[in-house]
């Protein structure tokens, strides 16, 4: 057996560094060596035990925004080679259930299944993952930027669902990872009028950057006033209570509310009766489809989608409690923390 390091959560609260089974790739398969992997939210609660049970497997190693390049290849696998520059696909659908079927893999009934929350993660030196689920880059792709293509699918697969064209009137609400990867998407649709709302002045400045025409305090005493009922389209990526209900007020009659964020509120956060009162469309979103992983990596491909500008931190794999530290201190302003095997 050869052994490999992984940091694992063996239970809620419980993490450590331990040795692993590095194992080879089955038909079907493919061994990736990791080159960065991004940490977010759902990891820390993962470690903190609040992520809701169905969508968890302990113990587990995490990591589900990674990129790296291929070592082996499994049997009946073509296309792919040693040395390719790849990310994957974090949820592993079934394929044959109707709503894959529909090429909406990231809804798949038959069991949730993703890479770093019931499958090992890349938290890790390598990780297996099916050789269907891999997407190619460039030879010269920057992986650090490339680890970031997971949560631009997720905003992505929101997109997907809306009807996007130029000329429209957008907001983003919330400055954080997914709302950045919301504006430079959002951009490329050659909007009418791009503003993007959040609490933290570094982040609304970056914003300003990616393709922002204007930014907003959200924390500003009667900074929403001027805005309200004004979108043909809200995404919202606060990922707290507020967030949604931002959204909704912001949005025009008749428009499109895009809600990403999860809040994890117990109680109601938003004032149902703006829906039909205002006649809004409001999408859900979970994961990213495959078509999703295509937009966004053709994108990356081309240079149209800039990822690099959002990785604040990098830390090693050792030290990977100072990347949950770091995620958690607002002080540090970090933005997107990496492990770097």
């Amino acid at each position: 057996m050869t052994a490999m390091r992984a940091v694992c959560v063996s239970e809620p609260h419980s993490i450590g560094m331990v040795e692993i089974e590095r194992r080879r790739p089955g038909p079907g398969e493919v061994e990736v060596a990791v080159a960065a992997a991004g940490i977010c939210g759902s990891d820390v609660e993962l470690l903190e035990g609040t992520r809701p049970p169905p969508y968890v497997r302990y113990p587990i190693v995490p990591g589900h925004e990674w990129a790296g390049t291929v070592v082996e290849v499994g049997e009946g696998v073509s296309g792919l080679a040693e040395g390719d520059r790849v990310v994957a696909e974090g949820i592993r659908p079934c394929g044959r259930c109707d709503r894959c079927k529909e090429g909406r893999s990231n809804l798949c009934t038959s069991g949730y299944a993703e890479t770093g929350f019931t499958h090992q993660g890349a938290f890790a030196d390598s990780l297996v993952v099916p050789a269907a689920l891999v997407h190619r880059l460039r030879p010269d792709a920057d992986l650090a930027a490339a680890a970031l293509l997971e949560p631009a699918a997720c905003v992505a697969q929101g997109l997907l669902e809306v009807d996007l064209r130029p000329g429209l009137e957008v907001a983003v609400v919330g400055a954080g990872t997914l709302g950045l990867l919301a504006v430079g998407l959002l951009r490329l649709t050659s909007p009418e009028r791009l503003a993007l709302l959040g609490t933290r002045a570094d982040r609304l400045v970056l914003g300003r950057r990616l393709g922002a025409t204007e930014v907003v305090d959200a924390d500003a005493e009667g900074s929403l006033e001027g805005l309200r009922d004004g979108f043909d389209l809200v995404f919202e990526a606060a990922s707290r209570p507020t967030g949604g209900a931002a959204a909704l007020a912001l949005a025009r009659r008749g428009g499109t509310v895009v809600l990403e964020g999860i809040s994890g509120a117990r109680e109601p956060s938003l004032v149902g009766d703006q829906v039909p009162l205002k006649q809004l469309r409001v999408q859900g979103v979970f994961g990213a489809s495959g078509a999703a992983w295509r937009w966004v990596v053709a994108l990356f491909g081309t240079g149209a989608l800039e990822l690099s500008s959002l990785i604040s931190h990098r830390f090693p794999l050792a030290e990977y409690d100072r990347t949950f530290t770091t995620l958690r201190d607002r002080s540090a302003e970090a933005l997107k923390v990496q492990l770097v095997p």
